[in-house]
């Protein structure tokens, strides 16, 4: 039996629908939702990236201007064009894409960018805010597109996990219409993108929380994962979590973005015809059994769908935080 799919555009288009109305109230007010884009040179990834978020910005109603610096381009150059762009008042938040050759990021972006309009959580004032619950913070875009899923099927998952539990353990009364709370759940991660701020999103909702990751060793990790309600793995190897990892009534949400180069049967790179670089097929981390023993999961991809989304949601609460808008 398939698991059921955890829908992840759906995830994705309610958060944009959402985006697009606040922003349209924004505008009624005379102001104009603004993302700045910074980039350097011209790599694949970069402009793939960037075609979707803007493509994402447009139907949430946002605008774009794009800042594109040379591949040579110095760090005293880059800084002083970041600063310009963090100065300017039209701009409420700054995605600047990174690994960053010959820059150093911490100086450049870190000790440049100002945590109002930080839309990609890269400070460490915003990552403080998170461990602290501060609702002023803007928190990582794949984390929250994570926890994105799990308050989308909220109702599905606590009818699901109820049918394990009796009743779903409280750790705060008041509570029981959270379905973050009681829920125990495994990360197979524990990067700054999403183990640690997953893992401070649930635990401030009062979810039992367990990270686990390459050096943790293979029966205890096995252990935490077995015993979750929810697993929610993104390890950077394909097919690494399997069937037999896995129990029959949990929920997998697969976050890992693998990806491989296409070759043709002659081992021959594939081209894409528009862009002239070899084809590259995007995977997730949990092998095609998964789906046939879980009992909810989501598709690959799917997670990232969300994610460019969240990137709207955090540009326009960063506009009503500097315009001082509840």
């Amino acid at each position: 039996m398939s698991a059921k799919v955890l829908d992840c555009k759906l995830v994705a288009q309610s958060i944009k629908d959402e985006c697009k109305a606040e922003a349209d109230k924004l505008k009624e007010r005379g102001i104009t939702p603004k993302l700045g884009i910074v980039r350097v040179g011209e790599k694949g990834p970069d402009l793939s990236y960037e075609k979707g978020a803007t493509k994402t910005m447009a139907e949430a109603g946002i605008e774009v201007e794009v800042f594109a610096m040379p591949a040579d381009v110095s760090q005293e150059d880059y800084i002083k064009k970041f600063r310009e762009i963090n100065a300017d008042p039209s701009i409420h938040g700054i995605l600047a894409f990174r690994p960053l050759d010959n820059i150093d990021e911490n100086v450049a972006i870190g000790e440049n960018l100002s945590p109002l309009k930080d839309v990609d959580a890269c400070t460490s004032a915003n990552m403080g805010k998170l461990v602290i619950n501060d609702p002023t913070g803007l928190y990582p875009c794949t984390a929250q597109a994570i926890v994105a899923v799990i308050d989308y099927y909220a109702e599905e998952i606590k009818a699901h996990v109820r049918k394990k539990y009796e009743k779903l353990p409280l750790a705060k009364p008041g509570q029981e219409d959270d379905v973050a709370c009681g829920l125990d759940v495994c990360i197979i991660n524990n990067s700054n993108v999403i183990g640690k701020p997953v893992s401070m999103m649930l635990t401030n909702r009062f979810a039992t929380v367990s990270i686990v990751h390459h050096l943790t060793h293979a029966e205890v990790k096995n252990d935490y994962i077995k015993r979750a309600d929810v697993v929610i793995a993104a390890t950077p190897f394909k097919d690494s979590i399997t069937a037999d990892m896995l129990t029959e009534d949990q929920i997998v949400i697969d976050a890992a973005v693998v990806r491989t180069k296409v070759f043709d049967e002659n081992g021959q790179p594939v081209i894409n015809e528009k862009t002239g670089r070899q084809k590259i097929k995007t995977y997730g981390c949990c092998e095609d059994a998964v789906e046939e023993k879980v009992a909810m999961k989501t598709p690959v991809p799917g997670v990232g769908a969300i994610t460019s989304a969240i990137l709207a949601r955090n540009l326009i609460k960063a506009c009503k935080l500097q315009n001082n808008i509840q």
